[in-house]
């Protein structure tokens, strides 16, 4: 294996070792969830946005380019090593689909073969054309997704209604996607030009910019003082948050216009666009705080500066928090309650969540920005951390779904238990949750700051440290199971 193609394996290596996990561990746990396929989803598309994405981020690609090698050899040698990665995670798929007995229908299967496909095709091109590797793998999503609806409105405007000419017309369109960006990819990278900055932010058009960004600036330029600057320092540092949430935010208003005409339609996008807005946004938050100073080798830099660690950590908390706070959740749950006001959907019958539960939404959308902080604090790249923040949720998922289950075959043993434990269970299950999520969140942020207060954590403790936190969720599970099994069983 030549060296080139050891660097590519190497530079994928991470990501692809740190997903196959996912995808083989959901499809085996939760077969009937289909979580599985978002899971392959999110490999391929974590795959190919680091595979130019970290040339932008770790300035290489001048180097890349600078080799007295065709470039049609570096793009070929490339999405080699992309492709093996691919398909590599979708046999894992495939073997774990079998074993599970979920033999997928002749659909399915053709679209376990479009999800790799539509990343491997689309994220090169994305990324190449933002040189940014999450605004690839945005576009890698979005472009489909808008080429689809499209397809849909059409459709039924024109009233088509035969399923087999449907999946045909569909099949078709992504195939053609598929081979023009391919096409595009290859070429915008035979002319690109060589960029010696770390990475190119997502930015708006100027004159965008300036109607959104110029007040705020104004407003910003009277808070002055050491920690203000921290802050907007740090606010500056989510620039691509808020990009993505404006980017949500059109996509939702477009679903809402859509949903008078096209009520299928609308839902469909709609739904889609929550759902990955809501996973995505509170994670990159937490990644983008950390991950990129660390990836640009400033963050030693900083801890020399005359603010103290601790006030560095606070403002950057401070601003990662509330980011994945209000724009992953208030933001979305905003909307969600404006277009239910004017589609009048909103009557005396209708009422919040209680208290426990919208306690339990608060406190998992700040984990979620914690546990990004924390696979930030040792990692040099936010989409590393990202991918690192997901594992162990799917992690500690597993964990807690074996607690659980020890604790629940220790006490089947009493029928009273098996009698009343569902309702216990239920009703006490949303605080039980909330104080869960308190406490694991309380030792992420613990050890995220102890590894921000020096340049590098060793392995070996890093893996101590996730062994602890999946232990806390784990202990906390069973004690927590066995508490509401037992306390009905000696009260009844």
């Amino acid at each position: 294996m030549s060296a080139r193609l050891i660097k590519e394996t190497r530079d994928l290596l991470p990501v692809f070792a740190g997903t196959l996990p996912l995808i083989v561990v959901t499809q085996l746990l939760w077969p009937p969830a289909g979580f599985s396929y978002l899971a392959l989803g999110v490999a391929c598309l974590a795959m190919a946005g680091s595979s130019f994405g970290n040339e932008f981020q770790h300035r290489t690609l001048s180097l890349l380019l600078s080799q007295p090698i065709a470039r049609s050899v570096i793009w070929r040698e490339k999405m080699l090593v992309l492709g093996t990665g691919m398909v590599t995670s979708l046999i894992a798929l495939l073997v774990s689909l079998v074993v599970s007995g979920a033999i997928p229908a002749r659909v399915d299967w053709l679209t376990l073969a479009l999800i790799p496909l539509c990343a491997f095709c689309g994220t090169p091109f994305g990324t190449l054309l933002l040189r940014h590797g999450i605004g690839g793998m945005v576009f890698a999503v979005g472009a489909p997704c808008g080429i689809l609806v499209v397809y849909a409105v059409v459709v039924e405007q024109l009233g088509g209604n035969e399923p087999d000419a449907l999946v045909t017309a569909v099949l078709s369109l992504l195939f053609i996607y598929c081979a023009v960006v391919y096409w595009l990819g290859y070429a915008k990278f035979k002319r690109l030009e060589a960029v010696d900055s770390p990475s190119r932010n997502l930015s708006l058009p100027a004159g965008l910019e300036a109607i959104f960004v110029l007040p705020l600036t104004r407003i910003s330029s009277r808070f002055r003082g050491p920690f203000a600057t921290l802050l907007k320092k740090e606010f500056r540092l989510q620039h691509t948050s808020f990009l993505l949430a404006g980017l949500f935010f059109l996509v939702a208003v477009a679903g809402f216009c859509l949903t008078r005409a096209y009520p299928r339609v609308a839902e469909g996008i709609i739904g889609v666009d929550y759902i990955i807005f809501m996973l995505v946004l509170p994670f990159m938050a937490g990644a983008i705080a950390v991950a990129d100073e660390k990836g640009w080798e400033i963050m030693p830099w900083h801890l020399t500066l005359p603010p103290s660690a601790l006030q560095q950590w606070s403002a950057k908390m401070l601003a990662a928090l509330s980011t994945g706070l209000g724009l992953g959740l208030v933001l979305p749950f905003a909307m969600a309650v404006a277009d239910a006001l004017l589609l009048g959907q909103v009557g005396p019958k209708t009422a919040l969540p209680s208290v426990p539960v919208i306690t339990c939404w608060l406190l998992g959308a700040l984990l979620a920005t914690s546990l990004a902080v924390y696979a930030a604090s040792f990692s040099s790249n936010s989409l590393r951390a990202i991918l690192m923040a997901m594992g162990l949720v799917a992690a500690g998922g597993v964990v807690c779904w074996l607690a659980g289950s020890c604790a629940a075959h220790i006490e089947a043993r009493w029928m009273v238990l098996r009698m009343y434990a569902a309702q216990d269970a239920m009703r006490q299950a949303p605080k039980l949750v909330a104080i869960g999520l308190l406490l694991v969140l309380c030792v992420a942020q613990a050890l995220a700051w102890s590894n921000f207060r020096r340049s590098a954590a060793p392995a070996l403790e890093v893996v101590g440290q996730i062994a602890v936190l999946l232990l806390c969720a784990g202990f906390y599970t069973l004690i927590a199971v066995l508490a509401t099994l037992g306390s009905r069983f000696f009260l009844g």
